[in-house]
């Protein structure tokens, strides 16, 4: 049986290990007290690997401090652990058992392992706890941080926002906030992130007590997107919304301003509940409206440049925040515009007249056309009532035709002022646009800008002395012009047409008014009843002996 295999089988009847240690604490302490009361010198203290042991320097040695530690082999720390001088002797120490012997027989002791443990126990034992620690590198997903024992910080929890480069952060110092630690490890893991979070609640508490809309205060650039930027005003977050950066147009934040920079910014809006906050930059300062009222005066004529073209209209701009809107009506006096395109382009510069100012809605009203002389304002004394006018056909409506004169002026055919004869059910089964027609003027209204025309009224009414010319019981020739299912209609004369009911046609009941005459025959007929007022004429036929048989 080996030595070894000996000892192991004696160990099995030894008590355990920390009773032992346990038992010679107390004999050196007993020996200790006899021998203060005696002056007998101290006995010798147990050192083992890894333990905590006091000493006192006793000198120094090239690089190393000499330590008593009342061991029977000297001990030693290096120099380096205290810098470049040994503390003086008789000092007391506190170190950390590295290693039982070195070559020189001596015990090697840490005076750092020893703080670095006692930091690591604090650390367990008062973790969520707040420490202050020094970052010294970045490394793969974080931070390493000094807190006296090495520790992780994760790369989300640095800043309430997730930072992309972590490099300009090392080297500087900051509280932290023990969020997890693993014994076995030794690993301790920190979040500045929810100090953040903690210092932004009451910060956002004292600030939305105080927060009113129309306040300006000052705030920092905290992060831009495409649609606006972040400010932090101290405690809280809010948004200038792109259009709220300037007064003239922004395509991106960065046009503007620049991470980090201090402005100031008016509250325009906030909620309590939802903490959300939006804020004006151009607001805080002075606006191109404040002397608008005399600039843009209405009347006044001043030139600008096209910056946008809307369905209904063309937006000018004459300084940054300050537009205009041209109304597609505003365009063109004689002309019937119903795109801008078709007068503007973008970038054009035009001269335009003030028809409208808002201030409070920061809102200009335009027009193009009154740059130029009013042609509507002399159209009584240019086209008085039965004028004879020509002109093409520019335009249709469900209600007429549009008729373009030489001058430029539009005059509207009514659709039942296109013949005294025909009924049409659209201006267009009558005219086609660009035909040149004529017509006579029935009235104008230069303040509504319409001349109203008729083409009909170019030959006279039919229906004119039509009961001086066809009085009552009188007999005439009559054309059968068409058909319906209570009687047949017959022309006295072109545009004048009477009813001939079935009951004065001479058909036999049951039958059709078809049945007793046709289409363009000519029939004898005699006059029963004649309204010029509402063009209607009742006939009779008048049937002879040999019609009979």
């Amino acid at each position: 049986m080996s030595e070894g295999t000996s000892w192991d089988k004696v160990k099995r009847y030894l008590p355990p290990d920390e009773e032992i240690d346990q038992a010679l604490a107390q004999a050196l302490k007993a020996e200790e007290s006899r021998a203060e009361a005696g002056g007998t010198a101290p006995t010798l203290q147990t050192v083992r690997e890894n333990t905590l042991v006091k000493g006192k320097v006793v000198g120094s040695q090239e690089d190393k401090v000499l330590i008593d530690i009342h061991h029977k082999a000297d001990a030693v720390i290096p120099l380096a652990e205290f810098g470049d001088r040994a503390p003086p002797a008789g000092t007391e120490i506190e170190a950390w058992v590295m290693a039982m012997e070195n070559a020189d027989g001596q015990v090697v002791l840490s005076v750092r392992e020893a703080q670095r443990r006692r930091i690591f126990e604090d650390v367990v034992a008062g973790s969520e706890k707040t420490v202050r620690g020094r970052i010294s590198e970045a490394v793969k997903g974080g931070l390493v941080v000094d807190i006296g024992v090495r520790a992780f910080l994760p790369a989300k929890e640095l800043e309430l926002r997730f930072v992309e480069d972590l490099t300009p952060y090392v080297g500087r110092e900051f509280d932290f906030r023990v969020i997890e630690v693993d014994r076995m490890q030794k690993r301790v893991i920190l979040s500045r992130r929810v100090i953040l979070a903690e210092e932004r609640a009451k910060k956002r508490e004292a600030l939305f007590a105080t927060l009113a809309p129309g306040q300006v205060v000052k705030g920092i650039v905290s992060n831009m997107t495409d649609f606006g930027a972040f400010v932090d005003i101290g405690g809280a977050e809010g948004l200038i919304h792109k259009g709220d950066l300037a007064w003239a147009r922004v395509g991106h934040p960065s046009e503007v301003l620049k991470l980090g920079e201090e402005v100031q910014v008016q509250v325009l809006a906030f909620d309590r509940h939802s903490g959300k906050i939006s804020l004006g930059l151009k607001q805080a300062g002075p606006s191109p409206w404040d002397s608008a009222s005399i600039r843009y005066a209405v009347g006044n004529r001043m030139k600008g440049r096209v910056v946008g073209l809307l369905e209904f209209g063309a937006v000018v701009e004459f300084e940054p925040g300050v537009q205009g809107l041209v109304h597609v009506s505003e365009m063109s006096w004689n002309r019937r515009v119903r795109r801008p395109a078709d007068v503007v382009a973008l970038n054009d510069e035009i001269e335009v007249e003030v028809i409208q100012l808002d201030i409070d809605k920061r809102k200009l009203g335009l027009s193009i056309k009154r740059i130029e002389e009013n042609p509507w304002a002399s159209l009584e004394r240019r086209y008085p009532f039965a004028t004879v006018i020509e002109g093409a056909v520019a335009d249709f409506s469900d209600f007429g035709a549009f008729i373009r004169l030489d001058d430029g002026v539009e005059g509207l055919v009514h659709i039942s002022e296109l013949s005294w004869t025909k009924r049409y059910a659209h201006a267009k089964d009558a005219l086609q646009v660009g035909q040149r027609v004529k017509a006579i003027v029935l009235g104008s209204d230069a303040e509504r800008q319409r001349l109203s025309l008729s083409i009909r009224n170019l030959e006279p009414d039919p229906w004119w002395d039509a009961a001086k010319d066809f009085p009552v019981g009188s007999t005439h020739k009559a054309k059968i012009t068409r058909f319906e299912t209570f009687g047949a209609f017959a022309e006295l004369r072109p545009g004048l047409e009477g009813l001939i009911h079935i009951s004065r046609l001479g058909v036999e009941r049951g039958k059709r008014p078809q049945d007793a005459v046709s289409a363009g025959q000519v029939v004898d007929v005699q006059v029963l009843e004649v309204s010029e007022e509402n063009r209607r004429a009742s006939l009779a036929r008048l049937i002879h002996d040999e019609e009979v048989d």
